[in-house]
């Protein structure tokens, strides 16, 4: 029988595990720089972090923002970060945890829920897309 998956809101312990899930997602990240990062994430009331934590290991998280747009009087939701630890994946982890996303952002008012997936992640689009979400458009990036 399979363990059952908890989300549940980041905690200050969770720091390490958050920092390998962002490593796992291409962006090398050491526990401090995390525990760096997130002190300033939860001082940012329209932050959110949930993680997905299956027989008392952190299999999984998703980082979440309420935002106000030019485009519409309500406010949107929109996914940050997600990640599935690599022994965690095909299970429904990452499933539970945009619900939880969209439910924690949907409680906070937002009607639309919007994110961002890397040209290079073809399962991933397969993902949202199959949980609704549309190609809408494109996000570029410029570092000064």
């Amino acid at each position: 029988m399979t363990e059952a998956v908890e989300i549940r809101p980041a905690g200050p312990d969770d720091a390490a595990a958050l920092a390998d899930l962002v490593t796992q997602l291409g962006y090398p990240t050491s526990p401090a720089q995390m525990q760096r990062r997130m002190a300033r994430i939860v001082s940012d009331p329209d932050y959110a972090t949930l993680v997905a934590s299956q027989g008392g290991r952190v299999a999984g998280f998703v980082g979440l923002r309420r935002a106000v747009t030019y485009e519409s009087d309500e406010p949107f939701g929109e996914i940050r970060a997600m990640a599935v630890g690599a022994g965690f994946r095909r299970k429904g982890i990452g499933r539970l945890l945009l619900q939880a996303a969209e439910s924690a952002l949907f409680e906070r008012g937002a009607r639309v829920f919007v994110l961002s997936s890397g040209n290079h992640r073809a399962g991933a689009h397969l993902f949202y897309e199959a949980l609704g979400y549309a190609f809408t458009g494109r996000r570029y990036r410029k570092a000064p």
